[in-house]
């Protein structure tokens, strides 16, 4: 506490002064080298930060003010009886005195303060409290510096230490027992008491009771969970060990969180199989406005990732194959369950469409591999990558999957819980909708219900106390800065692909040793493309890993793109994916070293129609379940069919059509 009076002597502002005098609410000064009189308000001489008294302030402290607050009603009660009488040494008068009355004869301030002390420990004494006069001195010294926080015993103010008197080593041991239970299996408080023990005795250290180790156990857990479940512990461990930022985006797009997690659902494939979905969504901060979410089985793949980008760039009704698929979802799922049109379309037109500008995302290589990324820069959108490990880098996406399964996973059949202890006893015989089934309906919970809900972290500045939904709050937004829908060509879907570069031989291009010809690249046989490295002269190759009966070929010099097909697309029993390819080479490397083509055929059909062991059933569900990327070409109009993706040349004959698929490994010689 800071004071000044009259003939004080003073530092300010770098010069020794004495306070001459007072003038209303300004102070003389008078330097004491150079004897100028300086006049300064008495509030800017207290507040400033070079000013120093010339002796502490007289009155007491006022940090410990609130300390009794704090105290025990026994230890308080002592505190205030104190008070009272150190008060009448000090004033002459006790504290709840009224106005004009005199002091005790003994306690008249006119007498020296130690017949005065001398005087209170006989009254005390007499009363049956006894405090000696040397005890009295030393609580007038207290109350004058501390106040009445002063005359608090000590041992009910002192701060207590973590462990007391027990050796630091020991506790060394016991900080170093409890950070090791972080990637350990839960055990219990008396294995980490046991193994501390142990140590110390073999390091000669004195070893307190049971009961002190667990009570200095018990201090050292604080919110690390090194005795409760293993998962809460690992995440807690995650967490920055830095004061924690917040970032705060002012418009729709400006900051979009991308993430992959398992529904927990059992959905029935379509070879009849169930299983769990991976379900990837693209998040709005300013809005949480979900911009796309998709479903595909066992796991998400980089080319997933980017075709979330293009469909969280166009409206729902204009995606590809969207409208087919509700309306095939509402003729076989329960009347109720997804409206009708008219009522569709009222909720899709509500939906706000975002433009992505920064995307952050984990260092999963779904995220990080040049297919992404790639996607990321042809889009225009800067990436953003989570330090590792740490899921508070993404904590609003992480929210989200907990809302889908609270607000609409649990209300399916087939629904597992979030983990083992909350699962039912057999899910998957109660799965009852397909992928493409829960798909539509995620589409239309988000744009029907999530849409509309209220959610706490939504708040308008005109209006704080009120929780936005998401609409609203891209209503509120989207008039600061407004949005430029994008809608996606075929051609933008196919340069999200990933990319490989090939050369264009007599028989066409060998794409991992598979053979794709198309009459369009007939002028192009042999001949280098001009590009330069990594092209190195070969021609852009696009291709979508669940669809490998044909890929797209870049023509750069006519600026199209050429659907080339496998040579031997026409016989087989359906699309297949780059994991029935692998599975099919596997199983052809078992039995010999070559890979003839009609044999490669007979596996992937095998594969597809019979796939035998997990991995080739896995690829089969994935190859089935999925829904090609680019979607189908128009019609091409009436007359001379021009060469696939070129308007340019009518003289190019059309694709041969394709045959009826037939089982070639079943045909007789």
């Amino acid at each position: 506490m800071k004071s000044v009076r009259l003939f004080d002597f003073i530092q300010f502002d770098g010069a020794s002064w004495q306070v001459l005098a007072q003038d209303g609410t300004e102070l003389a000064l008078k330097n004491l080298s150079t004897g100028r009189i300086r006049r300064v308000p008495v509030a800017e001489l207290l507040s400033d930060d070079s000013y120093l008294p010339d002796s502490p302030a007289p009155l007491p402290s006022l940090d410990g003010v609130a300390v009794l607050e704090t105290l025990e009603p026994a230890a308080r009660a002592h505190a205030e009886f104190l008070h009272r009488h150190v008060y009448e040494l000090l004033n002459g008068i006790p504290l709840d005195a009224a106005p004009g009355t005199s002091p005790k004869p003994e306690y008249d301030l006119a007498n020296p303060l130690k017949p005065r002390v001398e005087a209170k420990a006989a009254e005390l004494a007499a009363v049956g409290t006894p405090i000696g006069v040397r005890t009295l001195h030393r609580h007038l010294a207290a109350y004058r510096r501390h106040g009445i926080a002063g005359l608090a015993d000590g041992r009910n103010t002192r701060a207590s230490t973590l462990a007391g008197w027990v050796d630091p080593e020991l506790v060394a041991l016991l900080e170093a027992e409890v950070a090791g239970q972080t990637n350990a299996s839960t055990g219990t408080r008396s294995r980490a008491v046991t193994r501390v023990r142990a140590l110390a005795g073999q390091q000669g250290l004195t070893v307190p009771s049971r009961a002190t180790l667990y009570r200095i156990l018990a201090r050292l857990e604080k919110f690390r969970h090194p005795f409760g479940n293993a998962t809460t512990r690992r995440t807690q461990a995650s967490r920055p060990d830095r004061t924690w930022g917040r970032q705060a985006a002012l418009r729709p797009g400006e900051l979009v969180e991308i993430d992959s997690s398992p529904l927990d659902l059992m959905v029935i494939y379509p070879d009849g199989s169930t299983g769990k979905a991976d379900l990837t969504v693209a998040l709005d901060i300013a809005t949480r406005t979900p911009l796309g979410a998709i479903l595909r089985p066992v796991a998400t793949k980089a080319v997933d990732a980017a075709v979330l980008l293009g469909r969280a760039m166009t409206p729902l009704p204009m995606q590809p194959g969207w409208d087919a698929a509700l309306g095939y979802s509402r003729s076989v799922l329960p009347q109720g369950m997804i409206p009708g049109g008219e009522d569709v379309r009222a909720v899709i037109a509500a939906k706000p469409v975002i433009v992505p500008e920064s995307i952050t995302v984990d260092r999963g290589k779904v995220y990080i591999g040049a297919t992404f990324t790639a996607a990321c820069e042809r889009l225009q959108i800067s990436l953003t990558k989570a330090a590792p490990r740490t899921g508070t880098d993404k904590p609003h996406i992480e929210r989200f999957f907990a809302g889908v399964n609270s607000g609409f996973t649990q209300y399916l059949a087939g629904y597992t819980g979030p983990n083992v202890v909350r699962r039912g006893k057999d899910p998957a015989a109660e799965a009852r909708f397909s992928l493409a089934d829960v798909q539509s309906l995620l589409d239309w919970w988000l744009v029907a219900i999530w849409q509309n809900r209220p959610h706490p972290g939504l708040r308008h500045p005109a209006m704080p106390k009120k929780d936005l939904t998401p609409n609203e709050a891209f209503a509120a937004l989207s008039g600061v800065a407004p949005q430029i829908p994008v809608t996606l060509t075929r051609e933008d879907y196919i340069a999200l692909l990933p990319l490989e570069w090939r050369s264009i031989q007599p028989y066409g291009i060998n794409f991992h040793n598979l053979h794709y010809d198309h009459p369009a690249l007939h002028e192009y046989r042999g001949v280098h493309s001009g590009l330069p490295a990594p092209a190195n002269g070969r021609w852009e190759i696009r291709y979508d890993p669940y669809r490998l009966q044909s890929i797209h070929v870049r023509d750069h010099r006519k600026g199209a793109w050429i659907e080339a097909e496998w040579t031997m697309a026409g016989q087989l029993a359906g699309p297949f994916s780059l994991d029935v390819l692998a599975a099919a080479k596997k199983a052809i490397d078992r039995r010999s070293g070559s890979i003839p083509g009609v044999d490669l055929l007979a596996e992937i059909n095998r594969v597809l129609t019979a796939p035998a062991g997990r991995a080739e059933s896995q690829a089969a569900r994935r190859a089935h379940a999925t829904e090609p990327v680019v979607p189908k070409a128009p019609p091409a109009a009436s007359g001379p069919a021009p060469a696939a993706g070129s308007e340019t040349e009518p003289d190019v004959p059309a694709a041969r059509p394709h045959r009826r698929a037939r089982r070639i490994d079943l045909l007789e010689d």
